[in-house]
């Protein structure tokens, strides 16, 4: 079983439609090296030297990764590059690339949506006027005991960072993957009590905290990592067995250890 390029575009289109990225963002296909029919797909965070080795030892025909390789305009390729490196690899190997970025982070079912049903979130709305959510835990809890709990729902992605004091008991949340600290005053205008995010500047935590919110900063990648489960998931439901769907085992996170 296969499908061609366009057929898994539209697909991918239905589960994150690119009308929802952000202005600044390369959601959608980056390389299409023209094959005519695509059976197999690798599911990745991102695309790194290991990632594209593990496509190549699967002999896939297609990459989904959800930080795009192409971000900003490209004015040479050149292999001495890590992006150069990937790109030619990749092309010369026959693998074909799309990324599926803010527009999954935003979909219904995407990232965001993703983390607050693992945090057990109830009447979820959107952020207003950005890409996150907002909701209620079940029921309050001291903020120490939350960041537990967050810990936990992202398979301890190491490094989780707490603004506020830990005994502060919260209930509504506020929350946006991947590195989306200043969100924080959306997140306070809406009444949360805390907000969780990654890659928080240092001064976008202070102004939370001196502005009584309390802030969790996961990290990028322990926010996102969750991308390549719930991709793969939803890619292996639409496309009725038509696809054999991989998910990356490469660890992208780029921190080794946390002392």
């Amino acid at each position: 079983m296969s499908m061609t390029m366009e057929q898994i575009g539209a697909l991918l289109n239905e589960i994150a439609p690119l009308e929802l990225q952000e202005q600044w963002d390369n959601s959608g296909v980056q390389i299409d090296v023209g094959r005519p029919y695509i059976q197999k797909v690798l599911v990745c965070l991102e695309i790194t030297r290991d990632v594209v080795a593990e496509a190549i030892d699967h002999d896939v025909d297609l990459i989904v990764t959800h930080h795009p390789l192409l971000f900003r305009g490209v004015k040479k390729i050149d292999r001495s590059t890590p992006v150069g490196e990937y790109l030619l690899e990749l092309i010369f190997t026959g693998i074909s690339v799309y990324s599926s970025h803010t527009s999954f982070d935003t979909a219904l079912g995407g990232n965001n949506d993703d983390l607050a049903s693992r945090l057990g979130l109830r009447d979820v709305e959107d952020l207003e006027g950005v890409l996150g959510r907002t909701g209620y835990l079940p029921k309050p809890m001291a903020l120490k005991a939350l960041a537990l709990q967050l810990d936990e729902a992202l398979d301890h992605p190491g490094g989780i960072k707490v603004a506020g004091d830990p005994e502060t008991v919260v209930e509504k949340v506020g929350l946006c993957t991947g590195a989306a600290g200043e969100f924080y005053r959306e997140a306070l205008a809406q009444g949360c009590q805390v907000y969780i995010s990654g890659d928080v500047k240092h001064h976008e935590a202070q102004e939370a905290r001196e502005s009584g919110l309390c802030l969790i900063d996961a990290g990028h990648f322990g926010t996102e990592q969750i991308f390549v489960e719930n991709m793969a998931s939803q890619l292996r439901e639409k496309c009725n067995g038509q696809l054999t769907v991989i998910e990356s085992k490469v660890n992208v996170n780029p921190y080794d250890f946390v002392v």
